[in-house]
């Protein structure tokens, strides 16, 4: 095993926290990292708490939204005990569950289904150089779809919000961008630009918690991870706040119409792998 110094983690920390949240696909950038540094194919318990960093950005900027949709699910479920009824139509916070209840069931089926046919994928930086360009032509797509989108995110229909699912399932291979694809979506179902991000963040709360909740018996089924305590501290403070900070950037050039900075982003660094690959 190779033991990881802080070095590292907080470096893989930073890395999780502004490519997980801005849409340039945080599984390829570790791809790339880690074929650059030499390092292995990650720590199973340093990779759960740099995702478990990125969700605590996400809860702390979307505190609001968040608390309110758990509030009305306990408040559904005793709507469904005492008038049969979820009343899903009574607020925005109640559809949005709903919402992203549907949006979510694509990627976890196909996560189960085909997980394992992609892993040798988290290892090729061949394919991420390809895929990183798929990145950039749906993001240019979404933003000259959605230009002058005013829908609000309660107006999402159900169909919608399977489509933006499907789309953020396609992100299991890793350059593909499941902040982009989900975007992107949104966008393309009618979404104003912020909702369109803000949806997407949303949606990826149960994915996180989801991926985390699985690999949870095998974290407790480590005897040794060879990452001392405050390395793993470091790296999810990091991941917190360059997660914060990545949100509140891409809101901004979301609002500013500049969406597509990303697009030349992606084929920049898709340019670069693949002439590392030709001159090897």
């Amino acid at each position: 095993m190779i033991v990881m110094n802080i070095v590292d983690a907080t470096f893989l920390g930073i890395l999780q926290g502004l490519t997980e949240i801005l849409p340039v696909s945080s599984s390829g950038h570790l791809v790339i990292a880690r074929h650059f540094m030499k390092l292995d194919d990650g720590n199973l318990l340093l990779n759960c708490i740099l995702h478990l960093g990125t969700l605590a950005a996400i809860c702390i900027v979307y505190s609001r939204s968040i608390l309110n949709m758990i509030k009305e699910f306990f408040l559904m479920i005793w709507d469904f005990i005492a008038y049969r009824s979820l009343n899903v139509y009574k607020n925005k916070y109640r559809k949005t569950i709903v919402l992203i209840i549907i949006s979510t069931i694509p990627f976890a089926l196909i996560s189960l289904l085909f997980e394992s046919k992609f892993k040798e994928l988290f290892s090729s930086i061949e394919v991420v150089s390809i895929t990183l360009i798929f990145t950039g032509i749906l993001l240019a797509l979404g933003e000259k779809i959605g230009k002058k989108n005013q829908m609000h995110m309660e107006k999402l229909t159900l169909k919608n919000s399977l489509i933006i699912g499907l789309l953020q399932s396609v992100a299991i291979i890793p350059g593909i961008s499941r902040t982009g694809a989900a975007i992107a979506g949104g966008l393309i179902s009618g979404l104003k630009k912020e909702e369109a991000a803000e949806f997407s963040f949303l949606m990826s709360v149960p994915v996180i918690l989801g991926a985390l909740l699985v690999r949870s018996t095998d974290i407790m089924a480590l005897k040794e991870t060879g990452i001392a305590a405050i390395t793993l501290g470091t790296a999810f403070t990091a991941a917190v706040l360059f997660g914060i900070f990545a949100i509140q950037l891409l809101s901004k050039l979301l609002r500013n119409g500049k969406l597509y900075y990303f697009s030349y982003y992606c084929w920049g660094v898709s340019a670069l792998l693949l002439i590392n690959s030709y001159v090897r």
